[in-house]
């Protein structure tokens, strides 16, 4: 018989508790963490994604709202929990990529306290427009804007949100001047595009896709460099010459406290991915708008570091401030 020398048995012994270890996990309840209410943006595909994965962990696994702070409340709550993997963040945008450009101060580092594990969905914000208004696409948006600076009005659902973003970025690449109507939430925004109290606003596929359809709104564009599969004919604002480079998606990621050990990460990264690539959960995220995902660990922590640079870029020149 070789004889094994005490490092590498010790090693070949680690390695063997850890399989098991990844093979046993999870061994009771899992929570996911949205940071947001019930019922809205990430809920739903939480829920999805959280009941694919209980059958497939063979334990429970449960969603928790914890709502508040743009978002901060719940990421926090996810980076002060144990490192075993059993809280897991389905996070936006502005928890792990945005608010740390803006706000003073937070209660926890997105980049040293999270760990990326997973991208879940992209999701395309349209650019809509109250079908009153005399443009109807985005060249001629751009133009009537350009002869009527600060005159017209765009929506978000808040200070620092990726609408609000999407439309900073709009104006320095068009090199256009609008006005900001903040909100509190995306549905009373939606609510005044609808009446015509504000001129155009970025909101999310799935929220201004009805509004289209029935003739309520009128797309300008989506906000992805490619089309939507659940609304083909909408044509990315890319397309338009002064826009080439637009590109802003929100989008939904998992993220575990950042002392999870890599192998429960990569379980949890590779279940994810078959869950994503199931035809019926595909089909439900598509038909709403979400474009699934479920890229590698390694791609989605580069991912992430480019998100952070692209908001960061858009947040310092437009000078935006909590």
């Amino acid at each position: 018989m070789k004889y094994l020398s005490p490092f590498l048995a010790a090693f070949l012994l680690l390695s063997s508790i850890s399989s098991a270890s990844a093979q046993s996990w999870p061994d009771k309840q899992v929570k996911i963490i949205v940071a947001y209410p019930a019922g809205g943006g990430v809920d739903p595909v939480a829920r999805l994604v959280g009941q694919k994965l209980s059958e497939r962990w063979k334990q429970p696994v449960v969603v928790e709202n914890k709502a508040g702070g743009s978002g901060t409340i719940g990421a926090n709550f996810v980076a002060q929990s144990p490192a075993d993997g059993l809280t897991i963040l389905m996070s936006a945008t502005p928890e792990v990529v945005i608010n740390q450009h803006f706000m003073q101060k937070m209660s926890y580092n997105p980049d040293a306290d999270l760990k990326p594990v997973t991208l879940v969905v992209r999701l395309p914000f349209v650019l809509v427009s109250n079908v009153s208004k005399p443009y109807a696409n985005a060249a001629e948006l751009i133009a009537y804007a350009k002869k009527n600076p600060n005159k017209v009005s765009y929506a978000s659902s808040g200070p620092g949100s990726a609408q609000h973003l999407a439309a900073v970025m709009l104006e320095q690449q068009a090199d256009i001047k609008l006005v900001h109507v903040p909100y509190k939430g995306v549905a009373p925004a939606v609510s005044d595009l609808l009446a015509g109290h504000v001129d155009i606003g970025f909101a999310g596929l799935p929220t201004a896709l009805p509004h289209i359809q029935s003739g309520k709104l009128r797309a300008l564009g989506l906000s992805s460099k490619t089309p939507s599969a659940a609304a083909p004919e909408i044509p990315p604002l890319a397309k338009t010459p002064a826009l080439s480079n637009f590109d802003l998606t929100q989008w939904f990621g998992i993220f575990v406290p950042s002392g999870t050990p890599n192998i429960i990460v990569q379980r949890i990264q590779t279940d994810t991915q078959a869950v994503l690539n199931m035809p019926d959960v595909k089909a439900t995220l598509e038909k709403q708008g979400a474009q699934p995902s479920g890229m590698s660990t390694t791609d989605f922590q580069a991912f992430v570091n480019s998100e952070r640079k692209k908001f960061g870029d858009i947040v310092k020149v437009a000078k935006i401030e909590q």
